[in-house]
């Protein structure tokens, strides 16, 4: 794959891509812009629903939420259903009645699960975040962030259930066949998750998840005007550009040291580093000893530290030890 050296344009007003592993951002576009979220929203319902409710509990529909507007699961007031089947319903089709459903059973009433929101944002320290209402529709004093979208998602993927559901194209559930509306799911190799969100006033949003190698990368596009082109060409720039590496100790000098009886010990790095960077930078990386003046190189005990620099700054610090034969 040909390296990009320049990130892409994209159609959407804000952007950001992270790594989860590193906390390393690999691209950024207004991050801090407010802007209307649509149903990413229910990122923010579910995390509330995973930590406040049990999932085996039943959940009475209300009118209410059977006639709630917009994408539905297709509720019936008066039917029962687990919040477990809920979660699926608002995750995967996005459904606006499992939403005022999941509200009304954890909050008592829209409003309260509406003022929920808006502590447990303010807890997430979302700075740029303020609901309106549990399911996305547009309102003028419902805003978010790309930066912010990252810190909710991260804090909901934490739940092993939630990284089920936005991983699944589809499930069976309710005596129903719900599908998912992230259809990156099944045109990117390795997406698991997470959410979309569309309406007016937002256009196209995504809140995505790849998963390669073990090492998950957030993408998040707000007012795009196509969100899977955006997010594939930004997650083709962090594959070309981008890559993960193990931090070795140099077999060189920098890993002897004379000890005070004059003989040479072979220091090893006592823990892995790996360090994801852009792959240019690699070359630049500087290995830095700082060596312990209280333990002697006899002892078994770390030595000191090994600190991997870039340009003055510490990307990862692992102990020395003194290499013991087997």
């Amino acid at each position: 794959m040909r390296a990009l050296s320049q990130p892409p344009a994209i159609s959407a007003l804000a952007g950001l891509m992270v790594d989860l592993g590193s906390g390393q951002t690999l691209y950024a576009l207004r991050p801090h812009d407010r802007l209307p979220p649509a149903s990413t929203v229910k990122i923010m319902t579910a995390l509330l629903a995973l930590q406040r409710a049990n999932l085996d509990a039943v959940v009475t529909v209300s009118a209410a939420a059977a006639n709630a507007s917009g994408s539905r699961m297709g509720l019936g007031a008066g039917e029962k259903l687990t919040v477990r089947d809920l979660l699926y319903g608002l995750l995967l089709p996005s459904g606006n009645d499992a939403a005022v459903a999941l509200a009304e059973h954890i909050g008592g009433s829209q409003a309260s699960f509406v003022t929920m929101m808006n502590e447990a944002a303010a807890g997430l320290g979302l700075g740029q975040t303020r609901f309106a209402n549990p399911h996305g529709l547009d309102d003028p004093a419902q805003t978010t962030s790309a930066a912010d979208l990252v810190t909710l998602t991260r804090a909901a993927l934490a739940y092993p259930a939630f990284a089920r559901i936005v991983a699944a194209e589809q499930a069976n559930t309710a005596n129903r066949s719900l599908a998912n509306t992230n259809q990156l799911l099944s045109i990117y190799r390795g997406a698991d998750g997470v959410k979309t969100g569309t309406t007016a006033a937002a256009g196209e949003c995504l809140v995505a998840s790849v998963t390669r190698n073990g090492h998950r990368v957030l993408v998040v596009v707000l007012g795009s005007r196509d969100r899977y082109a955006d997010a594939v060409a930004l997650l083709e720039y962090a594959a070309a550009g981008w890559s993960w590496r193990p931090a070795a100790l140099p077999d060189n000098a920098l890993g002897w040291e004379i000890g005070a009886d004059g003989r040479a010990y072979r220091l090893a790095a006592a823990d892995k580093a790996d360090l994801f960077l852009p792959t240019w930078q690699w070359r630049l990386v500087q290995p830095v000893r700082v060596l312990s003046a209280d333990t002697p190189l006899t002892s078994t005990l770390p030595v000191g530290l090994l600190h991997y620099m870039l340009d003055g700054r510490v990307l990862a610090t692992v102990p020395l030890t003194v290499w013991q034969k087997p």
